[in-house]
């Protein structure tokens, strides 16, 4: 069975039942079988057609094989025989009994990791695995017959829910090629192993939803799945139409979790909306930052989408209305919970409501979270309570010990911030970011949460000692923020006459508050205004970034006395974090345009060309100015190679062209390319591109 990047051969026993489980259908484990390609490796397979005795397992079971040998069940007075050393003992006997078959390989699919096997023969009343009529779903139950190598037994069946579904961007490699590229599947919390790739997944009515296929060992418990819809394809068999089902808790907790600043960052942070407009996450996830960027799940085709690309992409999530900018209102280290407000929520967004009983040991749980190692996001978890205690969730050996609902739940440090539901769908925890064992998760529990929310929330009655003593403490930062915010505000709308007044309200302001970035912000402009030396007005922005309040205006301020400095990469460091809370904002993309460039990142320079146009179609005039500035700058700093502008402009035209949703500026572009590209040399193609961006900035 391969992972996502090496031929697996590592065992690791979790928990999978050494014997068949009573409640499998019979006609369904007469359908299974055992695969061997002898030195070439043994797998699962299933009938798929009794009447041409057709078998499916997985391509990288059969390897390179023309023929393989194929077992089917053997039960010895009444009972299942499971042991493999019995099967490998009684070949001929087996063999006469029509229990061991040989199979001729008909075809292979690299691209779906499929290959179907044509039977000699088969067992009296074999059937075949019947389809089910519809996919599986998140939090749908799953059952696997597949035969581990690492285990003695035969026809072992494994359990456990799907966690999402969607299509593999990179597929999985094996002996040196990729396999199941952009195939569509399931992803399953079933503790699977090598040899049982090739095993049919089956719901809880016995019906094929899949084949167990890979492993991704970066995740806990996630075992890849390629879909029945693949299977079909593979044999030509027409898709049935499906009738969409109840949504059920994987929905509600779908609905419910965000993605927290889901860009520049290794982080896979998640997050729950309790409110309107309030979401809790996790402290540690989001560092100490005071605006973050909130993605929700987006929705297409009747489904919710799970593949990671488009999430990678800022503006395209703006423009489809579920990304936010977001504030964080409050952090609790110890609890390791933050709250986050965003203005507004898409309409498919709902939030649960806190749980008013804490989950006992042993009781079911649903959790959804990023998890780092798939291709997809929002992926669902199935646990339980191990036990509820004390303990530390912050570092450090003093670190206080809070109240904590130990779990059995494949959960991963790197992901936390998701949400923990119970089967009425209540939110009794949140991940923590803890260290843990696998299949150990830790939430403070909703106690704990409660208390953190009365604390937080101030602009509500306090219900805890802990919370009104918040409010009290609250209220002087409060009135001197406040009483900062305006006298800044006053400063900027002060005229030049009543300069000597404006800095004497932002000293003040400064005094007030430290943070207050509006205040330096009037003092570097007036700094700037006065000529003063520009140290100074880099020290007051400097001061603004890293120790006031995140302020868009200071950000792009400071980015622009970067550049002056020819400091690139800190300039694109500024803008890329106020991109990332505010992807859409288009004078801060063309910005970066140039601060790419000169940090020869031609593509990226390109892509920001592109991402410009997509946030505000109306700024190609602008946009065109900076790029005809650039050419000129690169054709000043190489004279002999005119190779060097014409590039960069034919590139970034091309991006334009790709970008705009402007139909006529569309054809006027993709005209101007086609006449470069006609162009006898560098020079003329550089003249054309330059005559062309001055023409089109003109007409608009």
């Amino acid at each position: 069975m391969p992972s996502s990047c090496v031929f697996l051969v590592a065992a690791v026993v979790l928990f999978t039942p050494r014997s068949i489980a009573v409640d499998l259908p019979a006609d369904a484990l007469s359908s299974c079988a055992w695969i061997r390609a002898e030195n070439d490796g043994s797998g699962s397979g299933f009938v798929v057609d009794a009447d041409r005795k057709w078998l499916v397992t997985c391509r990288h079971v059969v390897a390179d094989r023309d023929q393989v040998d194929v077992f089917f069940p053997w039960h010895r007075d009444g009972d299942l025989v499971t042991d493999k050393s019995d099967y490998l003992g009684n070949r001929p006997f087996l063999r006469d009994r029509g229990l061991l078959v040989t199979g001729k390989v008909l075809k292979r699919s690299d691209a779906a990791d499929l290959a179907l096997v044509e039977l000699g023969s088969l067992p009296p009343g074999v059937k075949a695995i019947p389809f089910a009529a519809s996919s599986a779903r998140s939090g749908d139950p799953l059952r696997v017959v597949g035969h581990r190598l690492d285990l003695d037994t035969l026809w072992n069946v494994t359990t456990g829910p799907a966690r999402q579904t969607g299509r593999l961007a990179n597929g999985y490699s094996w002996r040196g090629r990729k396999l199941a590229v952009n195939a569509d599947a399931i992803v399953g919390q079933l503790p699977v192993e090598e040899g049982d790739s090739g095993g049919p997944v089956v719901n809880a009515r016995g019906e094929l939803v899949g084949m167990v296929a890979a492993l991704r060992r970066q995740t806990p418990t996630a075992a890849v799945v390629i879909s029945a819809a693949e299977v079909r394809k593979f044999l030509s068999l027409a898709q049935p139409k499906t009738t969409p089902e109840p949504p059920g808790i994987a929905d509600t907790l779908t609905r419910a979790t965000v993605w927290v600043r889901p860009t520049a960052t290794d982080f896979h942070t998640a997050g729950v909306l309790i409110d309107r407009g309030l979401i809790l996450t996790s402290a540690r996830g989001i560092g100490s930052a005071d605006r973050v960027g909130v993605a929700f799940p987006l929705r297409a085709d009747d489904r919710w989408v799970s593949e990671r690309e488009p999430y990678r992409d800022p503006v395209g999530l703006h423009l489809r209305c579920v990304w936010r900018a977001g504030t964080v209102l409050a952090r609790d280290p110890a609890r390791d919970l933050a709250l986050v407000r965003v203005e507004s929520v898409p309409e498919s967004a709902r939030a649960v409501p806190l749980a008013d009983k804490l989950p006992a040991p042993g009781d079911p749980l649903h959790a959804m979270s990023h998890p780092g190692g798939l291709e997809f996001a929002w992926v669902y978890a199935a646990g339980t309570v191990r036990q509820r205690g004390r303990v530390a969730l912050a570092d450090g050996e003093k670190a206080p010990r809070v109240a904590v609902n130990v779990l059995q739940l494949p959960a991963q440090s790197g992901s936390p911030g998701g949400p923990i539901l119970n089967n009425r769908g209540e939110l009794v925890g949140v991940l923590s970011a803890r260290e843990s064992p696998q299949q150990v998760g830790y939430a403070a529990t909703a106690d704990e949460i409660g208390r953190f929310l009365d604390a937080a929330r101030t602009d509500r009655p306090a219900r805890t000692a802990e919370g009104l003593l918040a409010r009290v403490e609250a209220i002087p930062g409060q009135l001197a923020t406040a009483l900062a915010e305006a006298l800044a505000a006053r400063a900027a709308t002060d005229d030049s006459k009543a300069r000597l007044a404006a800095l004497r309200d932002c000293n003040i302001a400064l005094a007030l508050d430290q943070a207050c970035s509006h205040a330096r912000l009037h003092l570097a402009g007036r700094l700037i205004a006065l000529d003063a030396p520009r140290v100074d007005t880099l020290d007051e922005l400097d001061t603004a970034v890293e120790s006031g309040r995140f302020d868009r205006d200071v950000l792009v301020a400071r980015a622009g006395m970067l550049i002056d400095k020819k400091d690139w990469r800190k300039a694109r460091g500024d803008l890329d974090r106020l991109l990332d809370v505010f992807p859409a904002d288009a004078e801060a993309r063309q910005i970066l345009v140039r601060v790419l460039l000169e940090l020869n990142k031609d593509d990226e320079a390109a892509a920001a060309v592109a991402d410009t146009l997509r946030a505000d179609p109306k700024r190609f005039p602008v946009l065109a100015a900076d790029l005809l500035a650039q050419a000129d700058e690169m054709a000043k700093r190489f004279p002999d190679a005119p190779s060097h502008p014409a590039g960069w402009l034919r590139r970034a035209v091309a991006a334009a062209h790709g970008a705009t949703t402007d139909s006529a500026l569309k054809d006027e572009l993709a005209a101007v390319l086609k006449r470069a590209a006609g162009a006898k040399d560098d020079t003329e193609q550089l003249a054309v591109l330059r005559a062309a961006l001055a023409e089109l900035r003109g007409k608009r």
